[in-house]
C-alpha cells in the first residue's frame, strides 16, 4: 500500500469509528436526521456494526491488503447508498455533502489501494 493509501485508510477508520459511537449512542440530533431519511431507529445500531466491521477491515488492510481493498470496496457501497438516501429525501446540498465527501474519499482509497 501506498503512503496516499495509509493516509486515507487512517482518515476513513478515524470516520467510521467515530460515526459508528454516534450510532450506537444514538443522540437526538442523529435520531432526527434518521427519521427524516426514512431510517427506522431500530436499524441505526446495525449501521454502527456495518461502520465498525470496515473499519477493523481497513485496519486489517494495512497488512492484508485484500481485506483493504474489500473494506474499501464496501465503505464506497455504503457511502453510495448514503448519498442516494440523501438525494431520495430532497435534502438540501449541505445536508448530502458529508455522504458524498465520504463516497469521493472511500472511492480514492479503493482506486489507490487496487492499482498499488
Amino acid at each position: 500500500m501506498s503512503t496516499v493509501s495509509h493516509v486515507l485508510a487512517a482518515v476513513l477508520i478515524l470516520v467510521c469509528g467515530a460515526s459508528a459511537l454516534m450510532d450506537f449512542k444514538r443522540p437526538v440530533h442523529l435520531m432526527a436526521d434518521m427519521e427524516r431519511l426514512k431510517v427506522p431507529a431500530n436499524k441505526v445500531p446495525q449501521l454502527g456494526v456495518v461502520k465498525t466491521v470496515i473499519a477493523i477491515g481497513l485496519l486489517v488492510g494495512f497488512s492484508q491488503v485484500r481485506i483493504g481493498e474489500a473494506a474499501g470496496v464496501a465503505l464506497t457501497g455504503y457511502f453510495a447508498i448514503a448519498t442516494l438516501t440523501h438525494t431520495r429525501v430532497k435534502d438540501t446540498v449541505k445536508q448530502t455533502a458529508p455522504a458524498f465527501v465520504l463516497l469521493v474519499v472511500s472511492a480514492l482509497y479503493t482506486l489507490v489501494t487496487f492499482s498499488s
